[in-house]
This record gives structure tokens, sequence and C-alpha cells, in this order.
């Protein structure tokens, strides 16, 4: 059998005028421009840290045993305190930020955001529940590698950075926010000015002078008893810090914002 033999169809274009063939008419109109598509805005941090926070059941936490304390939403930095401590750490050019009581780190957050790229914040933090909490958030945020948290009883904490402040390669804290328990407070404030080394010469002490508005645990008020839950205020240690910094001619403050800001008398805001 012969093989069959292929022979060219006349009128076909070739592969330079495909639509000379297979006509495209679309193809010779002209096409309206597309809009561009927008680029993906990525999501702040510290905004849905925040939100995590309000949507947060912290009585059943506190009720399962999954928090140390009956801890409350409100306790997180809100907008305003996180724009007075900015203030401040602009004001002295803060590179490095203690933070004595952290909560969820929306606070530490938002000055690791604001310090320049070598800065460091170094929070101490009682309630591990908590800083795992917030560290999911933080590490969303790449000024999150700039926060160290110390889980644990922030005295010993102290005590530890207060035996570092010796060494030569320790670098001082330019800004100290202390929100902590108010029976503590008068002694971490004093542990960071009586130790050599462990405030900078500018540095500022910011001290939460807020009362402790705590209310009945539910179990408490379930069966009947809400009369045998104590809560302290706070009134008293703060009355005491305040008359003992107002005592001291080496230091100055002034209160805005809720906040106790001591500093050194050379040191001007």
């Amino acid at each position: 059998m012969a093989a069959m033999q292929w022979e060219p169809v006349m009128g076909l274009a070739s592969g330079a005028a495909p639509t000379a063939t297979f006509p495209n008419c679309h193809l010779l109109k002209p096409v309206a421009a597309q809009k561009a598509w927008s680029a993906p805005q990525p999501g702040s941090p510290l905004a849905e840290l925040r939100k995590a926070v309000q949507e947060e059941d912290w009585e059943r936490n506190y009720e399962q045993g999954f928090t140390k304390i009956n801890m409350r939403a409100e306790w997180s930095a809100s907008e305003e305190r996180v724009s007075t401590v900015r203030w401040l750490a602009s004001s002295k050019a803060a590179s490095r930020v203690l933070e004595i009581g952290s909560f969820c780190g929306a606070g530490a957050l938002a000055l690791a955001e604001f310090i320049p790229a070598d800065g460091e914040v170094r929070s101490l933090e009682l309630d591990s529940f908590v800083v795992d909490f917030g560290r999911r958030f933080q590490l969303k945020s790449l000024a999150g590698k700039k926060i160290t948290t110390n889980v644990g009883p922030a005295m010993q904490a102290l005590q530890s950075l207060a035996a570092e402040a010796n060494g030569h390669r320790f670098k001082a804290f330019d800004l100290v926010v202390i929100d902590a328990d108010k029976e503590g407070m008068q002694s971490y404030f004093d542990l960071l000015w009586s130790t050599p080394g462990l405030l900078s010469e500018r540095a500022v002490v910011c001290v939460d002078m807020t009362l402790f508005k705590g209310q009945p645990p539910t179990r408490y008020v379930k069966f009947g008893f809400p009369h045998r839950w104590h809560s302290n205020s706070g009134q008293t240690e703060i009355d005491t810090l305040r008359a003992a910094v107002q005592a001291r001619a080496d230091l100055r403050s002034f209160e805005f914002g809720g906040l106790l800001v001591v500093t050194r008398p050379e040191a001007q805001l």
C-alpha cells in the first residue's frame, strides 16, 4: 500500500499570523485597562492582640486554673497609656526599656515597635499563661524580636538584673514602667534607684498609680459568699510611695495619665 502524502492546504495562515486563520475579533479590539490589584495589607499584631485580650474569657481562665489570679481585659495597656510611654521614650531617646508587670504584652509590643532597631524591651511577668497568650502576636511583628520576657516573681528577676548591672557589658535602662502588684512596687522602685548601673543617667521611671478595683470571682458570688473575698485597692501603698518620692531631694516627680513619673533633677524631659 502506497504511503499517504500530506499536501499543504493553501490559504491557512502560518504561526506568524494566527488570527488570519482562526479569527479572534476580541484580540483586535482595544481592551480597557484593568484595575491593578492592591498589595495585601499586613494586619497590625498590636491591634490583633488588643482585640484578642478583649474577647478572651478571663473569668473562665481563672476558674479553670489557667491563670494565677483573676485577670481582666482592661489591665492591657490602653492607647492613651501607650501614647504616654512612647512620648516619654522619645523624650529620653530610650533604647532599653524595662517593664515590671506586662500582662499580655501589649505595652511591650507598642514600645518595641517604637524604639530603635537595636533596642530591647525586657518584661517581667508572673503568669506564664498571659505571656504565652501575648507571645504569639508579638512573633507576628518584626519588632517582636526586641522583646525578652522573664516569667516568675518580679523581685527575683529584678535582683538578677541588679547583679548583672555590675558587669561591664550591661546596658542600663533608659525607661522603666512599673505596673505590677501594689504591695511590691515600693521595693521595685527602691531597688532600681539604689543599684548603680541599672538605670542610665537620663532614665525615667514610671509607676502606675491606678487603684486596683478587683471584683469577687464567680465562685464566691455563686455560693453566696462574696463578703469573704477581700481585695486591697492599693491606696495605702500608693500614698506611701508618693510621699517617699516627694521626700527625696535627689529625685523629681510629677503625675499625669495615671502615672507617677520620676527622674533625676538634671534629667530634663
